[in-house]
């Protein structure tokens, strides 16, 4: 919740969670609780805003403690992870992991790792999944090199 009443026509901005259909049945409802609360206790009409938590959000939301767990139990493993990025678009889900390991065609030291690290994340996503509830989603973990190349 936030609260402008600095501003000529103060505000009171409410953000729920729950789906479109639940956000539709109680938006108008709680501006109007909302509105003639703060009224009769103030005296002051502030313009109540009420939005809601896009999916993507809830999602993000839902998988950031999976990502802190990648992040934190690679980097204690593998001396060559170096960062870490994700994106939801374009699906599935694109867990990248950032390392020191050189991409060459004659790297196979640096495939084998490759391979190791993302063995480990995959295990890390699914203790967590499941210690968390979150719900499955496709995804690929991508390994890029120290020049920031694909490591297949």
């Amino acid at each position: 919740m936030m609260i402008d009443p600095s501003t000529p026509n103060p505000y009171m901005e409410i953000r729920i969670d729950g789906t479109k259909e639940y956000y539709d049945d109680v938006k108008n409802d709680i501006q109007q609780l909302v509105s003639n609360v703060v009224f009769s206790n103030t005296k002051i009409n502030f313009q109540v805003k009420i939005t809601r938590k896009s999916e993507n959000d809830i999602r993000d939301e839902k998988w950031q403690p999976i990502f802190s767990a990648i992040r934190e139990e690679t980097d204690k493993k593998f001396d060559e992870y170096r960062g870490f990025a994700y994106s939801f678009h374009p699906e599935p889900l694109q867990i990248i992991i950032k390392t020191d390991l050189r991409e060459s065609k004659w790297a196979w030291n640096s495939n084998k790792k490759a391979e190791q690290i993302v063995k480990y994340v995959d295990e890390i996503i699914e203790l967590k999944r499941e210690e968390l509830s979150v719900e499955e989603l496709p995804y690929e973990v991508i390994i890029r090199s120290k020049d920031n190349k694909q490591v297949d």
